[in-house]
């Protein structure tokens, strides 16, 4: 029990790591229990000293910027945002050797592969249906469209937002890119026949999630993970040569990817205005979240109001698609200049330089940090719990990890 008491920190970070992947009313309920054990475990006091925690608060605090500038004042922000709080108060608490980290690693990781099986049951559950006493498999959702359409547009219970029911397709894909991430650079987490095959399952579940963004993503991992390896330089460029041709190849067989590369070629990466799928619908939400940054750079326009304003814009611009699902800026840099203003851009520059300079002397965190970078540009990942309390968390391990070099293990 003192054991317990004494170390309740470090196994509520263990519980919360496994529940990322999780729906988040467990992730919550993971938050509550680490809190609560790294009170209980205040005594002896081992805080981290480390000023770079307060730039979530001050992220946080940007937010009086557009909350001042908003035509009503709500206070949904301060419950929406507050993982930019709570996470520097839980590292600032306590510190964490590197032994506990790279066992925060690990149980991510087995959460993810828990989190995956929870979803192959749950589409196969959804998928078999009784019809006239026989067993019938009906993965499709949309009708009329056969198996590749249903993938296509969206509609089979094994692939992409019917597939993923714990967080949008964005959010968990960026978790097993980072999931992935740790295996190739952590090969003592796991037996390397295990390593393998998890490897094998996360990037097959990564598939099924079908998320744009990671496919970004994964080349860039192995990118990373190639020229870390013990190779010669030649080899590096052979293997990284390999690397997108092998990239390229799967996206002219990949439907979904396919279709999006024919979207964007037939416009020209122009505007189509009743785009309703992938990039070209990113292209409007930009352009309309640009339109209202020139009119109003400095304040932006609030966190309750910038929702409203856009889809005015949408509106306004004859959005259709964007308008119709209320679409945010999809980009974490517009969204928060709509925001916040210019400050909360000079604080996320900021936040972003220092993730790259605390982990340029680790392959794998240079990694992650890149990872997050790319769907940034993608996703407003503050605007959902999944996004930024990953994030806030992600940041703080980081900024806080007390050796990085060749104490982790790495490749």
């Amino acid at each position: 029990m003192e054991r317990i008491r004494q170390n309740g920190y470090y196994y509520g970070a263990l519980l919360y790591a496994f529940l990322i992947p999780f729906p988040q009313i467990l992730v919550n309920i993971g938050i509550i229990v680490w809190l609560v054990f790294s009170l209980i475990a205040l005594i002896p006091f081992n805080r981290t000293n480390n000023i770079l925690l307060l730039l979530l608060p001050a992220f946080y605090i940007s937010y009086s910027t557009g909350f001042i500038s908003s035509d009503h004042m709500g206070f949904r922000f301060l419950e929406h945002k507050l993982s930019l709080i709570v996470f520097p108060i839980l590292f600032f608490l306590h510190s964490y050797n590197s032994i506990q980290r790279e066992r925060v690693y690990k149980f991510f990781v087995l959460g993810l592969l828990a989190a995956s099986i929870c979803l192959i049951l749950n589409a196969s559950l959804q998928s078999f249906l009784i019809e006239k006493n026989n067993l019938i498999f009906q993965p499709n959702i949309l009708q009329g469209k056969g198996f590749l359409e249903s993938i296509l547009y969206g509609g089979n219970r094994f692939f992409g937002k019917h597939f993923s029911i714990f967080h949008q397709t964005v959010y968990f894909a960026l978790y097993l890119t980072i999931g992935i991430s740790i295996l190739l650079f952590r090969p003592s987490l796991f037996a390397k026949q295990l390593r393998v095959n998890f490897i094998l399952i996360l990037t097959f579940i990564l598939f099924l999630v079908s998320n744009k963004a990671s496919f970004l993503c994964i080349p860039v991992i192995l990118g990373f993970w190639i020229f870390s390896r013990k190779l010669k330089l030649f080899n590096k460029w052979i293997g990284l040569v390999g690397l997108l041709l092998f990239f390229t190849l799967f996206a002219l067989i990949n439907p979904r990817v396919r279709e999006s590369v024919k979207t964007v070629a037939e416009t020209n990466i122009g505007l189509q205005k009743n785009a309703r799928y992938g990039f070209a619908t990113r292209l409007l939400s930009w352009d309309a979240a640009l339109s209202l940054i020139k009119e109003k750079p400095i304040l932006g326009y609030g966190f309750s109001n910038v929702q409203t304003h856009l889809n005015e814009r949408y509106r306004k611009k004859k959005y259709i698609f964007p308008l119709k699902e209320e679409y945010n800026a999809h980009n974490l840099w517009l969204q928060s200049w709509l925001e916040n203003g210019v400050l909360s851009i000079i604080i996320l520059v900021v936040v972003f330089v220092t993730l790259f300079k605390k982990s340029a002397s680790s392959s794998l965190l240079l990694c992650i940090t890149t990872v997050f970078l790319i769907n940034s540009m993608f996703e407003g990942i503050f605007n959902r719990f999944s996004g930024i309390s990953f994030f806030s968390f992600v940041f703080c391990l980081i900024i806080t990890w007390p050796k990085i070099g060749a104490s982790n293990n790495e490749v």
